[in-house]
């Protein structure tokens, strides 16, 4: 008679036990919420679009926080591309870590990444984006691809930027006091399209021109 009540002890202390670490990390006060921390959020309105998201809040239970479902929910913004939830039960901190997508240009009145991805970032103006108007994203990709590999001095000058098709483009080019039509053609040549831009421009008979066609730079054409 005595292996059972040994046994019956041993059963009565592991579900005390049990229960009393369920009490802990679940009921208690003990591991609780004591800070929310979010980085790589690149700006402050998407930061608190993230925090506000999560559903975390301070005082909640560590243990029933869910970090998939988490995940999940801050997954379905288009600017996240990665988010990893972790939570330290030393300190009661909640680290959320986004890795946003980059902002490449303005498309359509939306942003553009370099993957083609179409997204809305709070907070983010795009000031300093270039201006690409295309039927398809992909298009876009390939006007970004032309606006990055031209010189700074020269594309800071480029207002807009058309993709007619992935190797057909035109932009808008600022230049002095006037704006430009520029047919740039494919994305080829380019140095030599600027070379031929910059001598046309400086040419007193072109003082007035409004379009000039480099698709062919070695017979452009001047309007």
């Amino acid at each position: 008679m005595r292996k059972p009540q040994r046994f019956s002890v041993v059963v009565v202390a592991v579900v005390l036990v049990f229960s009393s670490l369920v009490y802990l990390f679940a009921w208690s006060p003990v591991f609780t919420v004591t800070k929310i921390e979010v980085t790589g959020a690149p700006t402050s309105d998407s930061r608190d679009a993230i925090t506000r998201s999560s559903e975390i809040v301070i005082g909640e239970k560590l243990a029933r926080i869910e970090p998939r479902s988490v995940e999940v929910r801050l997954k379905s913004f288009t600017w996240v591309k990665e988010v990893h939830i972790s939570r330290n039960w030393i300190d009661g901190h909640v680290h959320v870590s986004v890795i946003p997508r980059t902002p490449k240009a303005i498309f359509n009145g939306k942003t553009l990444d370099l993957t083609g991805q179409v997204f809305e970032l709070p907070g983010f103006t795009g000031a300093d984006l270039p201006n690409v108007i295309a039927s398809k994203a992909s298009d876009g990709v390939q006007a970004i691809s032309l606006f990055t590999s031209l010189p700074r001095t020269f594309n800071q000058e480029i207002i807009s930027l058309t993709a007619i098709s992935d190797s057909n483009f035109t932009m808008k080019v600022r230049h002095e006091n006037r704006v430009l039509k520029v047919k740039w053609g494919a994305n080829e040549k380019n140095d030599l399209k600027i070379q031929v831009f910059n001598a046309l421009l400086k040419a007193k008979e072109n003082k007035r021109v409004t379009t000039i066609d480099l698709s062919a730079p070695h017979a452009p054409i001047v309007k």
